[in-house]
């Protein structure tokens, strides 16, 4: 009866350990997706092998294999080469998919528009109220908000009206009413 359970045991943590070996795949799966072009497969191939020698090299400088030197002169070149490949992808998938604009793409494409004319003609308006003002005003002349936004919270550059986050640290900026 041991022998039965000791069996049972070893076959099953045999199964265990053996079923990753016979599952397929499913992140390479994810990877290719209707496509069958060799080339495209072979840049991600080429890509992956890059960041994972990019990984390698990071882990060998921080155990003290790599010196600094060896270290910066084998990750410029492993990022060059990255940087190739992923030109490449985007070459490759840039040709392969046809961009029709959306309602979203319209939307920000007029927004920038009016953005642009309203900065060339130096005609501003007040994020609160609305009003016209010229980009030498400090101050609304209708409801006193300050035109020149804020300070970053965290570390006090002052940020452009209606920015949303620091662009020196990325902290938060909260709009003052």
């Amino acid at each position: 009866m041991i022998t039965v359970a000791i069996a049972l045991v070893i076959v099953g943590s045999i199964a265990l350990v053996a079923y990753p070996l016979f599952r397929r795949s499913e992140d390479l799966d994810v990877a290719f997706v209707g496509v069958s072009d060799p080339v495209y497969e072979n840049l991600v191939t080429q890509r992956d092998a890059t960041y994972s020698a990019i990984k390698d090299l990071e882990n060998d400088h921080a155990m003290g294999k790599l010196s600094d030197h060896d270290y910066r002169s084998l990750r410029a070149k492993y990022e060059m080469k990255a940087v190739a490949i992923l030109q490449e992808l985007d070459a490759f998938s840039g040709s392969k998919s046809d961009h029709t604009p959306t309602a979203n793409d319209e939307l920000i494409e007029s927004e920038v528009a009016r953005l642009r004319r309203n900065s060339a003609s130096g005609a501003m308006n007040c994020p609160k109220c609305g009003t016209a003002h010229t980009a030498d005003d400090v101050f609304c002349a209708k409801c006193g908000t300050s035109l020149r936004g804020v300070r970053c919270p965290s570390c006090g550059k002052r940020a452009a009206l209606g920015d949303k986050f620091c662009s020196k640290c990325g902290a938060t900026i909260e709009a003052r009413s």
